[in-house]
């Protein structure tokens, strides 16, 4: 270098002081349509494009960072937009360091994310940190999730779905402090598991799950019976699980407990509906309401064997309500009238009836009245007025036969034969009395006695301790008999043949007793002599 050249370079300011991405200070000298002159304290004015400076005038300072610098290029090239958006970047690192949200412009969709402007600095918002559906040239708000350097220039991403999550998060917690057990609360259903319950979205942030157990008060636990994916449901906080930031609700406290309700509306006595839950040999299972169920034992479910099946509609009677065991116990045959009863109002006694004999068991026989429900019913001693020993004397299973209806038995109709002819016993009240003596002949020996016939058409009894020793009963033969005892209204006449032997003895002991006063013979010899002894 010869001496002029180094004089030359004293004379001006040192390179090192003006490099690449120095930030200066100059004054503005000169503006055109392309560029902004600024006097930086170089040998020659640094340039600044015209489009990256607002309004400027001559004569105002301006601080600006050198681009590109040499010897060769006629003007350092400066910048202002890196000012610029340094000082925004300034303001973003720390709106970013204190966690705030800002709202940018969604400006262009670019390869994964969008473009956000904010305040004139451009931001990156990934795809994934949408949130949710966005549109191009509308405000959205947004976190900012990194401010760096990359190649020396700024770069900042966003994310809307930050900010969604964040808000979400506040508006959780604000509800988790307000609501308290028992309030009721409304949720979007988003999720169904048929083995535990139903997960509900109260406001859109926080979550509540409803257990299968508190669906119903009833036997339903069947999720799906009671809502579908995005319906919504009120349901009461049965409990906050405060570190888990979720509720459990019940669906079944929307509604007083049943129980409570039933006891306090039903006594004994009182007829209820109910539906068959179960049917099984050890009797019904009914439920009265939802989540209240009673119990039919077997004996009481019919009158005659009623077999009923699952969903069947019933009335039944309540015989005995156990608050402690919450238990009640009915009876379904008590709540209806017997089939017997309704069988009378229709046809009431003395009415004449046909039916068929179904059974004969012992000494009553079993009557097929042409209706399932109600059966009739005939005992021996109504079959005829003679009162036959076997029912087989009378009666055969299968046979048809003409019944007249004498009242109910339980739950048969009560029926007689011998009632469809007059009853002889009112004509023998009326023709017979004590003391009569007729000759009736032998209907039948027994051990006891013998049974002989009226001319009405029944027998009485002569027992054998009215029967003299010489005297032989034959089945067959007729006898010459007192009536010494009756009773029409149950069937009984009581014969005597020492009745008349009595009265023939009292004679003779008279007569004899005369000729012992007049001619002196003992009692005993007349006696002996009479009846030859």
């Amino acid at each position: 270098m010869n001496e002029f050249e180094k004089l030359l370079s004293q004379s001006l300011p040192q390179e090192e002081t003006f490099k690449k991405g120095k930030l200066i200070t100059g004054k503005v000298i000169k503006v055109n349509e392309r560029y902004v002159y600024v006097d930086i304290g170089y040998k020659v004015e640094g340039i600044i494009p015209r489009e990256e400076v607002g309004e400027i005038k001559e004569g105002q300072e301006i601080q600006a960072v050198i681009v590109k610098i040499s010897p060769k290029l006629e003007n350092p090239l400066l910048s202002y937009r890196v000012i610029a958006q340094q000082k925004e970047l300034d303001k973003i690192r720390k709106l970013y360091e204190e966690g705030r949200d800002v709202v940018g412009q969604l400006e262009k969709k670019t390869k994964g994310g969008f473009i956000v402007d904010i305040e004139g600095f451009k931001a990156f918002l990934p795809s994934s940190e949408t949130g949710k559906k966005l549109s191009v040239g509308k405000p959205v708000r947004v976190k900012i999730l990194d401010v760096s350097l990359q190649r020396g220039k700024p770069r900042v991403v966003v994310s809307h779905r930050a900010y969604v999550e964040e808000e979400r998060e506040k508006r959780k917690q604000e509800l988790l402090k307000t609501v308290k057990k028992g309030d009721i609360v409304e949720g979007r259903v988003i999720k169904i598991d048929p083995g535990k319950g139903i997960t509900l979205l109260i406001e859109g942030v926080l979550r509540a799950f409803l257990p299968r157990e508190e669906l119903s008060w009833g036997r339903d636990r069947n999720p799906f019976n009671y809502a579908e994916v995005d319906e919504t449901l009120k349901v009461r906080v049965k409990k906050i699980a405060r570190e888990k930031d979720f509720l459990i609700v019940s669906l079944r406290e929307m509604k007083e407990n049943p129980w409570e309700k039933f006891v306090r509306e039903n006594s004994q006595g009182k007829i209820v509906k109910g539906k068959v839950l179960q049917s099984a040999g050890k009797g019904l299972l009914l439920e009265l309401d939802e989540g209240v169920e009673g119990y039919v034992p077997p004996e009481e479910i019919g009158w005659n064997g009623e077999n009923y099946q699952k969903g069947d509609e019933v009335g039944a009677k309540i015989l005995r309500i156990e608050p402690k065991r919450q238990r009640i116990v009915l009876s379904i045959k008590q709540a209806q009238p017997r089939p017997s009863e309704e069988y009378l109002k229709n046809n009431p006694p003395g009415t004449r009836v046909s039916g068929k004999i179904e059974k004969i068991e012992g000494s009553r026989a079993v009557v097929n009245l042409g209706d399932e429900r109600v059966k009739g019913i005939i005992y021996r001693s109504d079959l005829s007025w003679t009162k036959p020993k076997r029912m087989e004397d009378v009666l055969t299973e299968g046979e048809e036969r003409e019944f007249m209806v004498l009242g109910g038995d339980g739950k048969y109709v009560k029926l007689g034969i011998k009632q469809l002819t007059p009853n002889p016993w009112e004509l023998i009240e009326k023709n017979r009395k004590v003391g009569d003596v007729l000759t009736l002949p032998v209907k039948e020996v027994m051990p006891f006695g013998a049974f002989l016939e009226l001319p009405e058409g029944v027998e009485g009894l002569l027992p054998f301790s009215e029967v003299p020793r010489d005297v032989t009963i034959k089945q067959g033969k007729e006898f010459e008999v007192k009536i010494i005892d009756m009773n029409p209204k149950e069937g009984k006449v009581t014969f005597s043949i020492k009745a008349l032997r009595g009265e023939e003895e009292k004679a003779q002991e008279e007569e004899i007793s005369e000729e012992v006063q007049t001619a002196g013979f003992k009692l005993g010899d007349v006696l002996k002599k009479k009846w030859k002894v």
